[in-house]
């Protein structure tokens, strides 16, 4: 359709030679009506027509015959309305005066539209051999991304429809203010520099900056940019990163409070440092003190347990004095014993108290821990049975490994009945040595058998309870971890109570160091 008919009946012999029929028309009601009762391959518009008419025809076959390829012709449009044609669907635009013949190249490049239209392998290339002035000026208004001619004024000169779908200005908005205008002010600075270097002939890299949108908001957009001094115009592409650079600024806010925690923990941990600086000195202080007063204790508690022995070895008056004489020389035992534990358990609990080792034998120190206390199992008419093998030897503290046995023999004493049963035995087992001290008093709950090897712990028997402190069994399972023994509970249908104490033999020892 074409208000000039000489130029339609000029266009219609070099058609028909191509083996198409032209039908011609000349208002846009006849136009519709043609297209709708016979829809034709091709469309020639003339965008000059008046009111935008050629744009509201394309617009109907677009919507009643798709099939159409529209091809538009003008000799005065303006070159956006050129672009707005080719986004709403045109297939082409060629301008005035047409060459019949540059148009047909045009058509037997596009499959589907010439009958006579074989498409060369090579036709996919993208060059300038390929892409006419049209093509180009289609390929802009049609790209997703934001693509932008800027004079060396600071003027947007041309402008792809991206840009509003992205910012909401029309392509007339954005090109009738400078682009600093549309530029966030704490940006402006650095995008000056910017323009500059494009200025000066550099291309400009992924360079960010952020631009207002019609609804107040910011975007960022990042450019790639190259200047032509000679046009003195600059060609750039951006695509909008505001995304990507949100998740950046939460990453690094993220990160500067990470920071700040890691900071804050560290103050922490320097306050929790002192903290436990002070406490170790006051516990150390607490300590010395406590050895101080041990120490002194022990002084005149020795004196007292010298008379007792000599009270005790020459007494010749009345039995039940005698008997009393020797209950308290046992209790002044069992105190001396504590405060000996009570030296030793620091160190033991520190690590720094080395044991002194030397060759034991085991039997004859059990032996002589055992007749130390025969005079109290009569007194409470205990059996004891001793079965020792004397020939087991193992490398252990000697005075440690006595307050161990004395600790427990003492604590199967109290909690053996009158007229009850004590046995002790020494047995190899396993490669080592093992010393069994059971007692035929009340069982202890087996949950309750490990806490007795803890500090201060305690366990009821019979409702009892406990007379000490705790620290006893504490002792003997620290000093005989430090020389490569453990210490347990068990029972047996004879003996409710059994303490079992394993030592490794003097030769596994050996070998154990020498590896």
């Amino acid at each position: 359709m074409d208000p000039d008919p000489t130029f339609v009946s000029s266009l219609a012999p070099e058609f028909a030679a191509r083996g198409y029929r032209i039908e011609s028309v000349t208002s846009a009601a006849a136009a519709i009506d043609f297209v709708r009762r016979s829809p034709p391959e091709i469309a020639l518009l003339d965008l000059g027509l008046p009111d935008g008419a050629a744009l509201e025809l394309m617009r109907q076959w677009k919507l009643e015959a798709p099939s159409v390829a529209v091809i538009f012709i003008s000799d005065t449009s303006s070159l956006g309305t050129v672009i707005r044609a080719l986004n709403e669907g045109a297939a082409w635009f060629f301008e005035k005066p047409l060459r019949c013949s540059r148009m047909f190249e045009e058509l037997d490049r596009r499959v589907g539209v010439s009958p006579e239209v074989v498409p060369a392998a090579d036709d996919h290339r993208l060059g300038s051999a390929l892409l006419g002035p049209i093509e180009v000026d289609r390929f802009f208004a049609v790209s997703p991304g934001l693509l932008a001619v800027i004079g060396f004024d600071g003027y947007f000169k041309m402008l792809n429809p991206a840009w509003t779908r992205a910012l909401g200005y029309s392509v007339e908005e954005l090109c009738a203010a400078p682009q600093l205008d549309w530029v966030h002010p704490d940006d402006r600075i650095k995008a000056s520099d910017e323009a500059l270097d494009i200025r000066d002939g550099y291309a400009v890299y992924r360079f960010k900056s952020r631009y207002r949108c019609k609804d107040g908001r910011y975007r960022w957009l990042e450019w790639c940019a190259t200047p032509s001094p000679r046009h003195r115009l600059v060609y750039a592409s951006a695509r909008d990163v505001t995304r990507t650079v949100e998740l950046e600024l939460r990453l690094r806010a993220s990160n500067a409070r990470l920071l700040g925690l890691i900071s804050a923990g560290e103050k922490q941990l320097e306050q929790s440092d002192l903290t436990n600086s002070t406490l170790l000195e006051e516990g150390q202080a607490r300590d010395e003190v406590a050895a101080m007063l041990v120490h002194d204790l022990k002084g005149p508690l020795s004196v007292i347990m010298a008379n007792y022995e000599y009270l005790v070895e020459g007494y010749e008056g009345a039995g039940e004095f005698l008997d009393a004489l020797q209950d308290s020389r046992s209790a002044g035992r069992r105190m001396l014993r504590l405060l000996e534990n009570l030296l030793d358990l620091g160190r033991l609990e520190g690590r720094t108290l080395a044991p002194k080792r030397n060759d034991v034998v085991l039997g004859e120190l059990i032996e002589s821990v055992v007749e130390e206390r025969r005079m109290l199992l009569r007194s409470r008419a205990i059996v004891l049975e001793l079965s020792a093998a004397p020939e087991l030897v193992v490398s252990a503290d000697a005075d440690l490994l006595v307050r161990v046995l004395e600790n427990v023999l003492d604590n199967a004493f109290r909690y053996t009945p009158h007229a009850g049963r004590l046995e002790v035995e020494l047995r190899e087992a396993n490669g080592c040595a093992e010393i069994r001290i059971g007692n035929s008093g009340v069982a202890i709950p087996v949950d309750a058998r490990a806490q007795l090897f803890e500090k201060f712990g305690q366990s009821g028997v019979d409702g009892r309870g406990r007379t000490n402190v705790g620290l006893g069994l504490y002792f003997c399972r620290l000093a005989i971890e430090a020389q490569r023994g453990t210490i347990w509970i068990e029972e047996t249908e004879r003996l409710p109570t059994i303490f079992a104490i394993r030592l490794p033999l003097r030769d596994a020892v050996a070998l154990g160091e020498l590896r």
